[in-house]
């Protein structure tokens, strides 16, 4: 699996765009850069399985990417034995209630080489932040201790330019330690109706508010 890219957006606070952000890179990671991407719906709510069944009467043909359900325990065996069959694999990981490194949910992250965490501009998520980049940090610093390439970095989600955002920015980087994206999603109805039968770059809308972050997630991630 040396050339499969396998990718989370994940944070340890429910409600703040991990799925949603996850289904729209994963189309535009399809359609525009001809990737063949997967997502592994690992979340016992099964946020993006279910998206995909309600969006099936609505196209005709076949979704952008894939979708598959797989418990967080089952996973490294589906990438050992399917992974080299894809260009980019998106586990969709859910709300991490146990934070223990030996809990199947938290090797998660162990089993990805870059992680992307959403942050909404309030006290609560910032902290809840702080914990969950722990993790990724402890999980970066044992993949680079064996010699894989691990990233991770924060980014505003629902970014509408009140004064939260930018306190939370400056808190992420300057007390937790974690490296921002520059670009952030605005809080548009755009980002909240992704489908897994189009990309958000398809319209020009789509890529004028869009772009920028998927340019910036190519260049920081090294996906070409």
């Amino acid at each position: 699996m040396a050339t499969t890219r396998v990718i989370s957006i994940a944070n340890q606070k429910g409600g703040v765009g991990k799925s949603t952000v996850t289904m729209l890179l994963a189309t535009a990671l399809a359609k525009q850069k001809k990737k063949k991407v997967l997502i592994l719906d690992t979340d016992s709510q099964a946020s993006v399985s279910s998206w995909l069944d309600s969006e099936r009467n609505l196209y005709d043909g076949e979704p952008l990417v894939e979708v598959e359900s797989y418990q967080p325990r089952k996973v490294m065996d589906f990438l050992k034995r399917f992974g080299n069959d894809y260009d980019v694999i998106f586990i969709d990981i859910p709300r991490m209630t146990d934070n223990s490194k030996d809990s199947a949910t938290v090797m998660l992250l162990y089993m990805c080489d870059s992680v992307l965490i959403p942050v909404i501009g309030s006290q609560l998520d910032v902290l809840s932040t702080n914990n969950f980049a722990s993790l990724v940090k402890e999980a970066a610093e044992e993949k680079k201790n064996l010699d894989f390439d691990y990233r991770y970095f924060g980014f505003i989600n629902r970014d509408n330019q009140r004064k939260d955002n930018e306190q939370a920015r400056k808190v992420l980087v300057n007390k937790v330690g974690l490296p921002m994206l520059d670009a952030s999603l605005k809080d548009l109805k755009l980002f909240t109706t992704p489908s897994l039968y189009e990309s958000i770059l398809d319209t020009a809308e789509g890529r004028r508010r869009f772009e920028p972050f998927f340019n910036e997630v190519l260049k920081k991630l090294k996906i070409k």
